[in-house]
């Protein structure tokens, strides 16, 4: 009998809460500038050990090699950009200068936002190579905006091409505020702001998410294991498995099998590091008795 009971997704959602915050350790330095408070010496430190500890779990949720031109846009676009990843954070000291302020501080990130976000930027899509897009501007920029845009692509890991590629439409209107147009084979988006940068990764957060972009993505498994003796058990596994970033992510229970001769369940995941996750299977499974199969799925 094939069921997931209440009970059981209760118990799953606890230990999700359980493993989705993680602490960072960070040591920043920030200059003193001319007319800067303490008080805001001190709030700009912050800012940038917390984009700092975005940036270092960044690297362990990456599936690639992450080079240091395009680490070090993710760290200051983070400066501004962190809150939502953060859920807290402890300052263990603090020690003011002549030349400025040096913090250090423990950052809980939460790792299963902070994930959706390094999606919507290209992380998880554009790293092995480009994505290309056809970059169509409207209206004056300054040289600011400008200088931004250029930073986005680079972020977002886009090559600009004009044949077959999905087509970015960016016009700046009166007041400052931009309105974009993404179109795509799967899909035509739209939307407007003040700010560039919320714009652009509104947008491309819905392409990397689309069916055209998944289905570039080759590394989606679903792995079966059998041999359980109980659900809670199977649940154990589970809470386990979503800790092993550095080999799996985007784990997701997906069934259980109840039979009279043992419970079985089944995870779609991706697959970072096929023989760091053989090696973390094999120190886990044999021991217990239990026996696994891992086949790839389509987008």
């Amino acid at each position: 009998m094939r069921i997931v009971r209440n009970i059981i997704l209760t118990g799953l959602w606890l230990c999700l809460l359980a493993s989705a915050a993680q602490a960072v350790s960070v040591r920043v330095f920030k200059a003193g500038e001319a007319g800067v408070s303490p008080m805001q010496l001190r709030e700009r430190a912050m800012a940038e050990g917390f984009a700092q500890a975005v940036l270092d779990e960044s690297r362990a949720l990456i599936p690639a090699e992450l080079d240091e031109a395009r680490a070090e846009l993710l760290r200051l676009y983070m400066i501004d950009h962190a809150k939502p990843y953060v859920q807290g954070y402890k300052i263990l000291s603090s020690e003011a200068m002549d030349a400025g302020l040096i913090l250090s501080l423990d950052v809980i990130i939460d790792r299963t936002a902070l994930r959706g976000g390094l999606r919507n930027m290209g992380f998880f899509t554009a790293m092995a190579a480009p994505q290309p897009v056809n970059l169509v501007v409207s209206g004056d920029l300054t040289q600011e905006e400008g200088s931004a845009l250029v930073d986005l692509m680079a972020l977002t890991g886009l090559r600009r091409e004009t044949a077959g590629a999905p087509v970015f439409t960016l016009e700046k209107g009166g007041g400052g505020m931009f309105m974009a147009h993404l179109d795509a084979a799967s899909g035509h988006w739209t939307a407007r702001g003040e700010d560039l940068a919320p714009v652009w990764f509104e947008l491309w957060g819905r392409f990397f998410t689309s069916p055209e972009a998944t289905a570039l993505r080759t590394d989606m498994r679903e792995l079966s294991v059998a041999g359980w003796f109980s659900p809670d058990a199977a649940l154990e596994f589970d809470r386990v498995l979503r800790g092993w970033d550095s080999a799996v992510q985007e784990v997701q229970l997906v069934e259980l099998d109840m039979q009279p001769s043992g419970v079985g369940a089944s995870w779609h995941l991706r697959l970072v590091n096929g023989e760091r996750f053989a090696m973390l299977l094999g120190g886990y499974l044999p021991q217990r008795g239990l026996s696994h199969r891992l086949t790839e799925v389509g987008p």
